[in-house]
């Protein structure tokens, strides 16, 4: 995560007004060391030369500096003889990106003006003084991370330094699209960038932050400073927490308050939180004015590696889950893998279970990893679980980029939901995650009774469910078979009557579709069912 953007360069290299560019793009404070020394003694730079001399300002830069390399985050302009001292180079680069404004001494005199004569280190001579500081101090310049041409216009050269920023702060796995993708986001620290992802995707005419209060008091302040920094003070609504939010009442209540605010169709809706806030703000984007631009910051394993991803959004109805949905496409995804650090230890394992379904139907070298990381998965390894995100959002977005509606392949994804989804609507003790892993089970146990799985394959599945605290038998007293099947029949996979699962071929290949009698899955049900 890149924390800090310091500029480096000579006297009129521009570190001030790109400085300041950058920052307003970013919503980040702008820093200048010579304007910290200034406030520090309260005098000009030229006098503190002429009174105290070189060494003294020195001193008082090298203060200067560390105190501007604590501010973070932030856009530190630096004076041009801050490379001089290599403690000011290693505090600097501590924090922060550094950048070389680079430029040519008849430029740079040219933008210096007669300025140039009234600077210390330039008088008497300054185009011959100009020369010699520039060869003097180039190849401590050139130490900077990166080097950018200075004599371009100043929006240029920030547009490019915010791009480094969020391409450094992140890993970008993109989703491709017929009607044109988009990119989602992993990495730490990303809500204090929030306001640059959104503001670099879209051009809103406000911004609508969705979420719940538990999450407002934990992140939500945060996200919408961000937002404000960049100019995008967002409209708060909350929702009450867990499934009850995901309904028509809700996404009423949600479209009324929008409604009443003036929000037009230039808007952007932020849906921050896991996959309920997230479908019932996927929905309400989708609806409302006929579609605005929606920007998921999820903050749930579940979210991050499947919810906010590929564009499906729906609320449930008394009769079934997801009943009611639209398909509307986010314009970002920027998963902050941070957020997952404060997560309930219940609601990590629970998201476990999609990371489990990719490797089991999708992608076996992903199972493979899953198995050999799970410990550091579960001790919440940062760096762990932006691998982890990131993986499984690649298995995601090349399934929805081959079917973006679900009209075939990307119902692969729906492996262990069928039976899940009924578990999870009539066992309100589960969570997703948890029925999923149980509609894993049994699905994975109907696929061996047609003798299309090994035996040892939903073994190793049993396992890996288990090590990541999931269930693997139903509870005695679940609903009976009778009930769920009855339930299974409302699901929008049914076709015809039919009962259709997907089912797994080995570890990493699934089939979808597969028309399965109701005595097998009656049979299967039984089989992972816990003794009483």
């Amino acid at each position: 995560m890149v924390r800090s953007v310091v500029l480096i360069g000579m006297p009129g290299a521009g570190k001030s007004v790109v400085g300041r560019a950058v920052a307003a793009r970013l919503g980040w404070p702008f820093v200048d060391t010579d304007d910290l020394v200034v406030q520090r003694v309260g005098r000009p730079v030229t006098a503190i030369f002429q009174e105290q001399g070189e060494g003294a300002f020195r001193r008082l830069e090298r203060l200067a500096v560390r105190r501007a390399a604590a501010a973070h985050p932030a856009v530190i302009g630096t004076g041009g003889g801050v490379v001089l001292d290599e403690r000011n180079l290693q505090a600097l680069r501590r924090r922060g990106l550094l950048i070389w404004l680079q430029a040519p001494p008849e430029v740079l005199l040219s933008r210096l003006g007669p300025a140039a004569a009234d600077r210390p280190l330039l008088a008497a001579d300054p185009p011959g003084r100009l020369e010699a500081l520039l060869r003097a101090r180039a190849a401590r310049y050139a130490e900077a991370d990166i080097t950018l041409d200075g004599t371009r216009p100043v929006d240029e050269v920030a547009e490019e330094i915010v791009g480094l920023v969020l391409q450094r702060a992140a890993a970008t796995v993109s989703v491709s699209l017929p009607g044109g993708g988009y990119p989602v986001r992993i990495g730490a620290g990303l809500l204090d960038l929030l306001g640059a992802e959104v503001r670099r995707r879209a051009t809103p005419s406000r911004v609508v932050l969705l979420t719940h209060g538990r999450l407002w008091r934990r992140f939500g302040a945060r996200a919408a400073r961000a937002l404000a920094a960049v100019g995008l003070p967002p409209l708060r609504v909350t929702v009450p927490e867990g499934e009850r939010a995901k309904s028509l009442r809700a996404a009423a209540a949600v479209i009324d308050r929008m409604a009443a605010a003036e929000v037009d169709r230039r808007a952007a809706l932020v849906a921050l939180g896991g996959g309920v806030v997230g479908d019932l703000g996927g929905f309400v984007a989708g609806v409302y004015m006929r579609g605005i631009t929606l920007v998921h910051v999820p903050t749930t394993l579940l979210a991050q590696v499947d919810s906010a991803i590929g564009g499906k959004a729906a609320v449930n109805h008394p009769r079934a889950k997801n009943l009611v949905g639209v398909f509307h496409q986010p314009a970002v995804v920027v998963a902050d893998v941070e957020t997952l650090r404060p997560l309930p230890e219940r609601e990590l394992r629970s998201g476990l279970a999609e990371v489990v379904k990719y490797g089991m139907a999708c992608d076996a070298a992903l199972a493979d990893w899953v198995e050999a990381h799970l410990p550091a998965v579960l001790a919440r390894d940062v760096a762990v679980l932006a691998d982890l995100v990131t993986r499984c959002a690649a298995v995601k977005a090349r399934v929805v980029a081959a079917d973006e509606r679900e009209a075939g392949p990307r119902r692969v994804l729906n492996y262990g939901h069928t039976v899940g989804h009924a578990l999870e609507r009539l066992d309100g003790r589960l969570t997703h995650g948890e029925a999923v892993a149980l509609g894993m089970c049994v699905e994975a146990e109907v696929s061996r009774r047609l003798g299309l799985l090994a035996g040892a394959a939903v073994e190793r599945q049993a396992a890996l469910l288990a090590r990541a605290g999931l269930p693997t038998r139903l509870p005695a007293d679940a609903p009976d078979a009778a009930a769920l099947l009855a339930t299974m029949r409302l699901d929008k996979k049914t076709a015809a009557g039919a009962l259709r699962l997907v089912l797994l071929k080995e570890v990493g290949q699934a089939v979808i579709d597969q028309v399965v009698p109701e005595a097998l899955v009656r049979e299967a049900l039984a089989a992972c069912r816990a003794s009483s």
